[in-house]
């Protein structure tokens, strides 16, 4: 019942399912998550939450259908279950609440959720703190204007220059937003409820930044959680790893253990996927101003790094990232990340030593005043 739900959870549940997902009488939403996280898996879920969503769906008129699944994760032999696609092709929207079903990496549900154009949540506040932390009550219509005013001086043919106090240098040129891939992306200037089928929530990283000429060096600690598992390596490095770029692709990684790995993992994929695992041509940025979770309120690290990957101060590059191929179906988004850089485009900084200069911007402080009461900028 609502009135055993916390209050700040409540607001965070209105927010995902109003603002975001756009929840109306008569649809059917299918609620998913994998059992293993609830047991310590790398599926990170809380059994009140699922049952906070049912409830919330339920009071809006529609239909929930929650579905538990217990499926196991393979190695480069990762899979969209038949039972999560027969429940999934039933419903009208998705509300994904699992690590290891990723949009991002397994184009067979990419595929799905664009040829079927099926609505997708992705929550990734699947526990009761993280749910009422100030990262998932930050109201999701400030979010998606900061995503889209940050990219407004973000133009094809435009100069860069991305800097760093740990020596990281590199300049290049913005390439077209176009890929194959992700045809959803025709501008850096693009809201999701525009194109496409797939809304995280909380909102976090702006569209990819594609790059072309980029020549300099990249000295980082860390990387998005996915890939990390399958390189062998904490998120979060024990030392920094430094790739040498030259006309857009990595020439040398020099550092200790995290960087001997991923010259192997690279190595490895080079020999499935091609030269184009050595490419150094897409970046982008966290758009999230509170995104910071304590221990306290979330001590899996494959999750709290999910979360600091987007704040506005992170930026992440792919290493390599080539188109998936039909014998390996996945997108390898293995990502190199930094904080507190300077990025200037042409004559406009949009970073100043980590500072989001756009969260200055009247226009976002107009919507961030219409809600007094929860956490802003």
């Amino acid at each position: 019942m609502t009135f055993a739900i916390p209050k700040r959870a409540l607001i965070a549940l209105s927010d995902m399912l109003d603002i975001c997902a756009e929840i109306h009488e008569g649809q059917k939403v299918l609620i998913l998550a994998y059992r293993d996280g609830l047991y310590g898996g790398d599926n990170l879920i809380d059994q009140r939450v699922i049952e906070w969503i049912e409830t919330f769906v339920k009071l809006r008129g529609a239909v929930p259908y929650v579905l538990w699944v217990d499926e196991e994760s393979h190695v480069h032999n990762w899979q969209f279950p038949s039972v999560v696609r027969a429940a999934f092709e039933a419903a009208d929207v998705m509300i994904n609440n699992t690590f290891d079903l990723s949009f991002e990496e397994i184009v067979e549900f990419k595929q799905f959720v664009w040829q079927k154009r099926k609505l997708m949540i992705r929550n990734f506040a699947v526990t009761a703190e993280l749910l009422m932390s100030d990262w998932a009550l930050t109201p999701y219509e400030l979010l998606c204007e900061i995503r889209y005013r940050a990219c407004l001086p973000i133009r094809e043919g435009l100069p860069f220059v991305i800097t760093d106090k740990n020596g990281s240098y590199l300049e290049g040129i913005i390439d077209s937003p176009y890929h194959p891939d992700h045809p959803w992306f025709t501008s850096y200037t693009v809201r999701r409820k525009e194109v496409g089928y797939y809304r995280p929530w909380p909102e976090w990283v702006t569209p990819p930044i594609r790059a072309k000429d980029v020549n300099g060096v990249l000295v980082f600690d860390r990387m998005l959680s996915w890939w990390a598992r399958v390189i062998g390596i904490s998120p979060y490095f024990q030392e920094f790893v430094k790739v040498t770029v030259k006309d857009s692709k990595i020439v040398n990684i020099e550092g200790g253990i995290e960087a001997e790995r991923i010259k192997t993992f690279l190595e490895e994929m080079s020999r499935i996927l091609g030269e184009k695992m050595y490419d150094f041509n897409c970046f982008h940025f966290g758009v999230h101003p509170n995104a910071v979770a304590s221990k306290c309120n979330c001590s899996h690290i494959l999750y709290n790094r999910i979360i600091d990957h987007s704040h506005t101060s992170n930026f992440h590059f792919h290493l390599g990232a080539p188109p998936p191929t039909k014998s390996y179906p996945y997108w390898v988004h293995c990502t190199a990340d930094i904080r507190g850089a300077t990025f200037k485009v042409g004559d406009v900084y949009v970073h100043k030593e980590g500072e989001l200069l756009v969260l200055r911007d009247p226009e976002i402080k107009k919507i961030a005043e219409k809600y007094p009461d929860r956490p802003t900028l």
